[in-house]
């Protein structure tokens, strides 16, 4: 299948399926500040450039669209669908544009303008996605243009009302990685004994070394591929994630300007970066939504467990095309 791509556009690698790519290129974000350059938002269409079940995949902090890898393979040959994946400003193919605080409101905004961009601006047409911060981002979206949406499924995720401080083992990964003191493997093994349960992990290597390699090398190939992310926007991201407050008051509305879009909320009980206790609160704030707890997952459900988790999105999109069915 041939990708539409830019004529002027160079070659931007990622671990994603050339075969089922058919539009990629970089869209405009305009600065807020008219002294600043504009950035560029890297993106990626999968599958059916006509299809009507329309996909967006909103990654979250400091891992590129590839961390998607198993979602848009699956969800890009099934008929009628197109998934949209992308960088975030400040990783992979997505430059960081000026040195600024990030905001998930403004990284809602840059994902706004690249959906306007791609002309999918239209009433309950979308099913939207994120993971982690991918997910306050959505939340963000949710408040900016929640009527284009027939589902919003919210992964791992918080709506910030408290601040979690990270577990000793997270808090290691960040100091370690962000001060170059962790590279190469040995940075990528503290980041998958975050993002995966310890017993998970212990089970991994006990079973065959080469699937701890195998995991290692997918977490290489989203979080370094094409370029490991410069320190600025690392910190950018950590900011965000951070700094992220969605009220209960927001949360209720959302809910209320969804509705009656299926809304799901998903978690793994063994989440070292973000207690499954967030994905309660959410759940209990946004009225009508559903919650799903894989106990034994971690933070990087959709690596652990990607072919229960593509089951579970699928569920949602079938159940948030149904909602509308039954609107008279």
């Amino acid at each position: 299948m041939l990708c539409n791509v830019a004529a002027d556009l160079p070659t931007l690698p990622t671990a994603l399926d050339n075969e089922s790519c058919v539009e990629k290129g970089l869209c405009p974000i305009m600065p807020t500040k008219s002294s600043h350059q504009p950035r560029h938002i890297y993106y990626e269409v999968h599958g059916d450039l006509k299809a009507s079940q329309k996909i967006v995949l909103v990654m979250g902090m400091n891992f590129t669209c590839s961390a998607w890898a198993s979602q848009v393979q699956y969800f890009s040959k099934r008929k009628d669908h197109v998934v949209l994946v992308f960088d975030n400003r400040g990783t992979g193919n997505s430059n960081a544009g000026a040195i600024e605080a990030y905001r998930t409101s403004d990284m809602a905004q840059d994902t706004v303008t690249l959906l306007n961009w791609l002309g999918w601006n239209q009433d309950r047409s979308l099913h939207l996605f994120g993971m982690s911060l991918g997910g306050m981002i959505a939340q963000e979206l949710c408040l900016i243009v929640p009527k284009r949406f027939k589902s919003a499924t919210f992964i791992s995720t918080r709506c910030g009302s408290e601040l979690d401080w990270p577990s000793k083992g997270a808090w290691e990964v960040l100091v370690k990685t962000s001060a170059k003191k962790a590279n190469g493997d040995q940075g990528l093994d503290l980041y998958l004994n975050v993002l995966f349960p310890k017993e998970y992990m212990e089970t991994v290597v006990e079973q065959d070394t080469l699937l701890k390699s195998d995991l290692r090398e997918k977490l290489r190939n989203c979080h370094r591929l094409p370029r490991e992310q410069a320190p600025i926007p690392f910190m950018g991201h950590f900011y965000a994630a951070t700094m992220h407050h969605c009220p209960h008051p927001k949360l209720h509305r959302i809910a209320a300007d969804l509705k009656p879009a299926k809304m799901l909320i998903l978690t793994g009980g063994s989440d070292e970066l973000i207690p499954t206790k967030r994905s309660l609160e959410l759940h209990k704030n946004l009225p009508g939504s559903e919650l799903v707890v894989l106990e034994n997952a971690g933070h990087a459900l959709i690596f652990q467990l990607s072919e229960e988790v593509n089951t579970i999105m699928e569920r949602a999109i079938v159940e948030g095309n149904q909602a509308f069915k039954l609107v008279p």
